[in-house]
């Protein structure tokens, strides 16, 4: 066996933390994890040529980059997705990490390399592509699952379901991390806060967009809503003609993407962050918003089942009335704002960024004592 500092980590993410059009939780994370296991491990992070830049070290993790930049996104994650397996095939590495992204989840590759590979599961995507395009993509993606031997998840409610799936294989439970954990004595000041992609459908923007007008009609157009993120150019202009649309562009300030002080400083601040979206597998910026001690509304789906019930207001999904009504309750109502944020940060202390490196380390280590 391969003394433990000579281990090569390849991970392969169609998103990273500097693309354009997503640069969304997935690459937060995999960025996050692949800095700190650097110090341990040689790291690679292998993702999509967005920008035309191939090659490029950030916070000591080199990126390389394939792929036409000019491809749209939807067309890029395609073309990402089936060119995995022959890079599988010639590149150098100890250890494949497979962040899973859409169309189809998985890329198959155990079929193509006799070296370990873990895939890890920021999303399971065949849901939300057979509510888009109405097609069984379930199929696919369950298939694939069936070869792994060795998985990463986010939360108890994935580990389930791929349990049923493919019992034999070894899955670690590892939820997403943050930063840090700050105090509550943040002052909430008069705006809703939308963080993350810009995806209108996914991320239920328009539903957001209705939510926040009769909202801001019952308290008076006294509150602004902040959307803070990017998106494919399609997207935001969908976006703009919804707000346009709604009659409320006076109300509604685009700030494009935020990162390290000003994405602080606009969670720390905000009344509530609204999560309207119609899926998700995780949400990264919900454990951001239990650590910044910022109050959520969110609709009960699935994928957000794993925030605590005392840190999070939630409403039937997809009911914007009712949704509106928790954002008038959460800002009218200090007590039950003071009651989130509390439980919330307690909750948010168990999932630092070093706490989750250290049990990537740790199943990594598991693998590579039996190659």
């Amino acid at each position: 066996m391969q003394n433990k500092k000579q281990i090569s980590l390849l991970f392969s993410t169609y998103d990273d933390i500097k693309n354009s059009h997503y640069g969304g939780g997935g690459a937060i994370a995999v960025h996050e994890v692949a800095k700190r296991l650097s110090h341990k491990y040689d790291v690679c992070v292998l993702s999509w040529n967005y920008s035309g830049k191939t090659t490029e070290v950030i916070d000591d993790v080199r990126y390389e980059r394939f792929g036409l930049p000019l491809l749209s996104p939807k067309i890029a994650m395609f073309v990402f997705q089936i060119s995995l397996p022959f890079l599988a095939m010639v590149k150098n590495y100890d250890v494949w990490m497979e962040s899973f992204c859409p169309p189809f989840t998985t890329a198959f590759l155990p079929l193509f390399t006799n070296k370990p590979v873990i895939g890890i599961v920021h999303m399971l995507a065949a849901q939300d592509m057979e509510r888009k395009y109405k097609l069984p993509f379930h199929l696919i993606q369950n298939l694939g699952l069936k070869l792994y031997q060795h998985i990463i998840v986010t939360s108890t409610l994935l580990k389930e379901k791929i349990h049923k799936l493919n019992p034999m294989a070894s899955i670690a439970l590892v939820s997403n991390g943050i930063t840090k954990v700050y105090d509550t004595k943040n002052k909430s000041q008069k705006y809703i806060l939308f963080l993350g992609r810009i995806e209108v459908d996914q991320k239920g923007m328009d539903l957001l967009i209705s939510a926040f007008k009769q909202f801001n009609a019952e308290k008076k157009n006294t509150f602004q809503l902040i959307i803070a993120g990017d998106g494919d150019h399609k997207e935001v202009a969908q976006l703009k003609q919804i707000i346009n649309d709604a009659g409320i562009e006076k109300s509604v300030i685009l700030k494009g993407r935020v990162s390290g002080t000003a994405k602080e400083t606009l969670l720390r601040n905000a009344a509530c962050l609204a999560i309207t979206s119609r899926f998700e597998t995780y949400s990264l910026v919900a454990l951001e918003a239990l650590a910044h001690a910022t109050p959520i509304v969110s609709f009960a789906i699935e994928g957000l089942s794993w925030i605590p019930q005392k840190t999070v207001k939630r409403v039937r999904p997809f009911a914007v009335n009712d949704f509106a009504k928790a954002m008038v309750q959460i800002v009218s109502h200090p007590e039950i704002a003071a009651s989130q944020k509390k439980e919330g940060v307690a909750y948010a202390k168990q999932f630092t960024w070093d706490t989750i490196a250290a049990l990537y380390t740790k199943y990594i280590d598991q693998i590579t004592k039996t190659v």
